[in-house]
């Protein structure tokens, strides 16, 4: 019965022994596989955070891009509008110049029209100090 009883508590411990060493070894593993795992969605999430990121830049320059365009053709069309006034404005003193110089050659000036010269044929008249 002591032999029996040696044994069986000999073959107890021996197991108890080697059961945390397996399970450790088991535990191990796991642990080491799920380290491995979560680096490996961590790194894929980075990747993917980055590359999201880098589309949002290329947007943003593209934006800023198509902004800037947009500005040099509105400032191109304000230049040409302007140059398009200088030219309305030349124009319509040009022939209100004419249309003045006509009327000195004909001899009928509109009223409130100042000359500086008279016309040929004409002589002024000083009224209250004012030569007409």
């Amino acid at each position: 019965m002591k032999k029996l009883f040696k044994i069986t508590v000999g073959t107890a411990a021996l197991a108890l022994m080697l059961i945390p060493d397996a399970t450790n070894a088991q535990l191990g593993i796991r642990r080491r596989t799920a380290r491995r795992t979560t680096v490996v969605v961590a790194s894929t999430a980075k990747k993917e955070e980055g590359a999201q990121a880098a589309q949002a830049q290329q947007q943003t320059a593209a934006a800023q891009q198509q902004a800037a365009a947009a500005t040099q053709q509105a400032a191109s069309s304000q230049q040409q509008a302007a140059a398009a006034q200088q030219q309305a404005a030349a124009a319509e003193q040009e022939a209100a110049t004419a249309k003045t110089e006509l009327a000195v050659a004909e001899g009928l000036l509109p009223l409130g029209t100042v000359a500086s010269s008279l016309p040929a044929g004409c002589v002024s008249t000083a009224i209250g100090g004012v030569e007409y």
